[in-house]
């Protein structure tokens, strides 16, 4: 397909928008210094440490039978009722706000057993705030149109999961423009309805990155990222990682399915976290030799080569390390290894 045809073909899928009037843009999306912003409200929570708020997007990230589809099930019955079988997994929707469930990948059969494990835990088995599609039989393009009605129409739209987003692609995960004008979507949809939507997203066979073009779009402008792995020792436990957060990161945990098929906290010990974090701290022992102490930004660029990461994985790494008790920071505002600060007590 031609460029300029599948431009044209983007923007006649826009719902009923008006014409795009830049003096008016000018005077309504221009930022007050001097006005109050509010926090926006909790939809989703973990450990009263918020994932999901009004008006962003977050993102769920995986290889294929990671049990990412068991993580938004939780989140959807937690913005139903409050709460979840994932103990921690809290929501805070008003009672009249509704949680929409669209499916693109799984059949009529195991859609029903995701809705009702999630009516499962609401306690209800028709929550009248819960509305569940099963769009597998549908070309992209009718499952974003189809997608698009629902959000627009529905009376008090609150918490939107679309379990499977490249499916709403027709010109697959790599075509740029279509990726561009999704995501474009996405964000007009939270801004304009105030709602949140959890997008899910399988990640690369060779690594741990979001498939495609659209994968980087939607990580690069979510409000989190989160990523749902099996443990390589337990593979009956699934580990649910904050990849990137804009707020105040929650901490990894670690879910298996219990006896009567939900999602439940285990406390088993988490082999994959711990070998991480002692790979972390194998590359900040590398950087910083015996008494070495460097700024964030010279560890950041030290690190980024050590680790062949990039800058956003450096910043989470080194804030991970912090966290574990790896690095301190001293009174200067350098980074060292706790271990040395601890040899030589004076500030650096």
């Amino acid at each position: 397909m031609e460029i300029q045809e599948l431009i044209e073909r983007l923007e006649a899928t826009n719902y009923r928008r008006p014409k795009f009037d830049p003096a008016k843009a000018a005077t309504r999306y221009r930022i007050d210094p001097t006005k109050e912003v509010p926090a926006p409200p909790v939809i989703v929570s973990f450990n009263d440490i918020p994932i999901c708020t009004k008006g962003n997007f977050s993102l769920i990230t995986g290889k294929a039978k990671s049990r990412k589809t068991f993580l938004v099930s939780c989140m959807a019955a937690s913005g139903i009722c409050g709460f979840s079988s994932i103990a921690g997994l809290t929501g805070s929707l008003n009672e009249d706000d509704q949680v929409l469930y669209f499916d693109t990948e799984q059949s009529t059969y195991h859609l029903q057993r995701t809705v009702q494990r999630i009516c499962l835990q609401s306690g209800n088995p028709n929550p009248p705030n819960f509305a569940a599609y099963g769009l597998r039989p549908l070309s992209p393009a009718e499952r974003l149109e189809l997608v698009e009605h629902v959000i627009q129409t529905s009376k008090n739209p609150g918490l939107v999961i679309i379990d499977g987003v490249r499916d709403l692609l027709s010109e697959g995960i790599n075509c740029e423009a279509e990726a561009t004008s999704l995501t474009s979507k996405i964000l007009r949809w939270t801004y304009e309805k105030m709602i949140h939507v959890v997008l899910v997203l399988h990640q690369n066979k060779a690594d741990n990155n979001a498939r495609g073009h659209i994968g980087s779009e939607l990580s690069n402008k979510a409000e989190a990222v989160l990523s749902v792995a099996k443990d390589s020792k337990y593979p009956d436990i699934s580990i649910v990682t904050p990849e990137y957060c804009r707020g105040i990161e929650p901490a990894s945990f670690a879910f298996r399915i219990n006896e009567t098929g939900l999602p439940e906290i285990t406390e088993e010990t988490d082999s994959r976290e711990k070998n991480r974090l002692e790979k972390i701290g194998e590359n900040l022992s590398f950087i910083l030799p015996g008494m070495v102490s460097l700024t964030r930004e010279q560890l950041v660029q030290e690190y980024m080569e050590a680790a062949g990461v990039k800058d956003r994985s450096a910043n989470y790494h080194i804030s991970e390390a912090l966290r574990a008790g790896i690095l301190v920071k001293g009174t200067s505002g350098n980074y060292k290894l706790k271990k040395s600060f601890e040899d030589e007590p004076s500030p650096f």
